[in-house]
């Protein structure tokens, strides 16, 4: 049978109930919860791997703000869409200038590439975690799928959320193969859905090829960030297109040196944030992302994470302090490190996911 995940705060002592549980989603947001909430923290997971995508059933009890901000991007590694589906209580989303509140029963589709703040109150949810590359792949890309929504009165919304409740009901009678199966069929039928539905970036030329030529770009921009000559020639040359086919294929991320400097920044953060650069200059991070300039390579990081770079790893230093901090007396231990391996196990597998 398929292991599900499970996690649940009442068997846990309240303080390790919610460092784990944050544990758990630390792979996606910044959490924050009211300093002095009126009620007791509370929470259940249970999530369940289904092929190349989560299945996850979870609530929070009281005010929650769940944030994807830039330096959770950069350093969390990354890049799924998330499907919900609002059971109860109140979802609340921004987005640049953009805010939208779900409806109970709807369908709401988050890009995890997309700055955002959620905000939840008593929100039960069921959630599907999903590679890009899994929907790219049977969609050709390109699509604009952040805030994409179905309202429960809606067909196929009601189609959607009903799919997903199945899947909750049967999840654990699975065995691997039959998850597997369940997992590639809800891509397929959730792709077909937004496929319907999602404004398409325009482009020229064979449609059937973008998302190959994308997947080469990214890939070679990945691999040679320490090239300071990386650009759009460069990119023209290693892809053989023409300049409108390259402008239109970055176009959705704001053109190629914008995209290049921010995954240079990105890169960046998740040194500075690594325990294997703690040692290495900040200077040299500068020059092995591809910045010729610290002072232009500060200036950059602080436009883009609203910090120096400095701050970022002192920042990081704080939090390993305080995390290594003692916590109850050691009666508890034993029961810590059960609920922290939920939280690990529940992180792990949202950043293992392959599409």
């Amino acid at each position: 049978m398929s292991t599900p995940i499970r996690f649940d705060s009442a068997d846990f002592p309240e303080n390790d109930a919610e460092e784990i549980w944050r544990e758990g989603l630390d792979a996606i947001f910044e959490i924050q919860r009211p300093k002095d909430p009126s009620v007791p923290f509370r929470a259940r997971m249970e999530s369940w791997p289904l092929g190349s995508m989560l299945l996850m059933s979870h609530v929070v009890g009281g005010d929650v703000e769940f944030q994807r901000s830039r330096r959770r991007i950069a350093t969390s590694g990354i890049d799924h869409y998330l499907v919900h589906c609002l059971l109860d209580g109140t979802l609340l989303s921004t987005f640049g200038r953009d805010i939208q509140e779900v409806s109970l029963g709807s369908v709401v589709v988050r890009d995890l590439v997309v700055e955002n703040v959620g905000f939840t109150r008593d929100a039960p949810m069921l959630t599907l975690t999903i590679p890009r590359q899994a929907i790219d792949r049977r969609t050709g890309g390109a699509l604009r799928l952040h805030g994409l929504s179905w309202e429960a009165a809606d067909p196929i919304g009601l189609l959607i959320a009903s799919h997903m409740r199945s899947l909750v009901s049967v999840a654990s009678a699975m065995d691997d193969e039959q998850a597997r199966v369940a997992g590639e069929a809800t891509l397929d039928f959730v792709a077909a859905c937004v496929l319907r539905r999602a404004e398409r970036w325009e482009q020229s030329g064979d449609p059937r090829l973008t998302p190959v030529i994308r997947a080469q770009a990214l890939s070679f921009i990945e691999g040679n960030l320490a090239d300071m000559g990386l650009g759009p020639a460069k990119l023209r040359e290693i892809l053989k297109v023409s300049r409108t086919a390259l402008y239109e294929l970055f176009e959705p991320m704001g053109g190629v040196a914008e995209y290049v400097r921010a995954r240079r920044l990105d890169e960046a953060m998740r040194r500075l944030e690594s325990p294997l650069h703690a040692r290495e200059l900040i200077g040299a991070i500068a020059c092995a992302v591809g910045f010729m300039s610290e002072s232009t390579f500060n200036r950059a990081f602080k436009e883009r994470f609203g910090c120096t770079p400095t701050e970022a790893r002192r920042g990081r230093a704080a939090r390993v302090s305080a995390g290594g901090g003692a916590h109850a007396g050691a009666g508890s231990t034993s029961h810590r490190g059960e609920a922290r391996g939920v939280g690990v196990r529940t992180a792990a597998t949202i950043r293992s996911l392959g599409g």
